[in-house]
């Protein structure tokens, strides 16, 4: 017995659209680089910060010129995660 899986492709509506970043848009591994570096931080002998996110980019293969250029605009969260640490 096989079943037929129908799948739907949602389309935002073009001002929801313009509400995104482009560099979210370039890359959707962002959200995920992030999260990754704050897992990282919250280890209890996390290195700095620098460090952290230098390996994580590596690791998942995303330049980091780029994503830094992304945490200017959109890193307000990850920045207070770190001050609060002292990182």
């Amino acid at each position: 017995m096989t079943r037929s899986v129908r799948r739907r492709v949602v389309e935002l509506p073009a001002k929801a659209r313009e509400a995104v970043p482009a560099e979210v848009e370039e890359s959707p591994l962002y959200g995920v680089a992030m999260l990754k570096i704050a897992m990282e931080l919250k280890k209890p002998d996390a290195p700095a910060l620098d460090e952290i996110l230098s390996g994580v980019l590596k690791r998942m293969n995303l330049s980091e010129d780029a994503f830094r250029k992304y945490l200017e605009q959109n890193g307000g969260l990850l920045k207070a995660i770190a001050e609060k640490r002292r990182y």
